[in-house]
């Protein structure tokens, strides 16, 4: 694990205990179990990786179930859909094949706040099949119409990422327009970009790994890609920062069907336990290091209103009316034949980027 997600999580780790300990706890296993045994087990995963398996099963022999079997899939399990179009670091395969990522973290952190000692990961195409066969699918966006969206513990938005350990947040439009920029090609950030109109002079990759490794070496001045995706490869590169973002944030939360009116309202306790107690900051440090929540705040100041392109209805490539502006459709496959960024996601190979511009990225190998 690079340095910098290890220090961040150390750092977020000591603001979620810093209540406990001003009130006079001696140690780490004073702490309220209902917030200290989450934290815990958490840092001790990334700190002694050796018993990691130990201190899940222990912790988990202790849970008592907030949640009714009858509201499960599964007696005592938390199914959870993660989306087959996800990418790094939201869901991302490991070395071994098995599934990870802030997603994955996050759904673990809310079946322990659930008190369910077993969680199963299933790969869904889109929200509607996966709620027909799981408790809960994460990375949902709000604007979401066939479900219930609870919480907000990530955010869908393009980053923009500048050279320079210390930058401004948000950068003015000013700063950004006429520099050149590096973009993954056919990516929807390529085409976003272009309907500002800034005058960029615009530089393409076939990958988000080699847009961040020549923003390293200062041959571009600026990356536009997914927000999180260039946090998550920022944090394999000495100074890079986030600049900002070219578009409102729009929060990524957990869908639960809309008639599951009791699992919603406990999946929403769990939500707002974790993100309380800095468990949820922890999960995403992991990955991202001290990234920021993305609000209107983090948006690039005096960008002009996007210019929308015209749609030709005869085109094949143009995507569906849910996707006609840019915007990634619910099978993964972006409108007028743009794809999603693809993060790479190992820091040093060049990633791939299938027909249907979907990926799921290759984990950084950590024990």
């Amino acid at each position: 694990m690079p340095r910098s997600r290890f220090h961040s999580i150390l750092g977020v780790a000591a603001a979620a205990l810093s209540v406990s300990l001003l009130a006079g706890c001696s140690g780490i296993s004073e702490i309220p179990s209902g917030v200290g045994s989450v934290v815990q087990s958490i840092i001790k995963d990334v700190t002694d990786p050796v018993t990691v398996e130990q201190a899940r099963a222990a912790r988990r022999a202790e849970l008592v179930p907030a949640v009714s079997d009858e509201d499960l899939v599964t007696p005592g399990t938390l199914t959870v859909g993660v989306r087959s179009t996800g990418t790094a670091p939201l869901v991302m395969t490991g070395s071994d094949g098995s599934t990870m990522g802030i997603d994955v973290d996050t759904a673990y952190a809310l079946a322990d706040e659930l008190g369910l000692a077993h969680v199963e990961f299933v790969s869904v195409t889109n929200v509607a099949a996966g709620l027909a066969s799981c408790d809960v699918v994460m990375s949902v966006d709000a604007t979401q119409g066939d479900c219930t969206v609870v919480g907000s513990y990530a955010q869908s938005a393009l980053g923009v990422f500048a050279a320079g350990d210390t930058v401004a947040t948000p950068i003015a439009a000013t700063e950004f327009s006429g520099k050149t920029v590096g973009v993954q090609e056919s990516s929807v950030s390529q085409a976003s970009l272009a309907k500002l109109g800034l005058g960029n002079f615009e530089e393409t990759f076939s990958n988000l790994n080699e847009a961040f490794d020549a923003l390293a070496a200062g041959s571009v001045d600026y990356v536009v890609c997914d927000a999180y995706a260039g946090a998550y490869l920022a944090c394999t590169h000495e100074g890079i920062s986030f600049a900002g973002t070219i578009d409102t944030p729009v929060p990524v939360g957990v869908a639960v069907s809309t008639d599951a009116t009791s699992l919603q309202a406990n999946v929403q306790a769990a939500l707002d336990a974790i993100q309380t107690n800095g468990v949820a900051d922890i999960a995403k440090s992991r990955w991202v290091g001290e990234f920021p929540a993305l609000t209107e705040a983090t948006v690039v100041t005096g960008l002009p209103e996007p210019q929308e392109e015209p749609v030709d209805e005869g085109d094949e490539n143009s995507g569906n009316a849910d996707a006609q502006n840019g915007d990634e459709g619910e099978d993964g496959v972006s409108g007028n034949g743009y794809s999603a960024d693809d993060a790479g996601a190992d820091g040093t190979d060049a990633g791939t980027d299938d027909s249907d511009g979907t990926y799921i990225g290759s984990a950084y190998a950590f024990d």
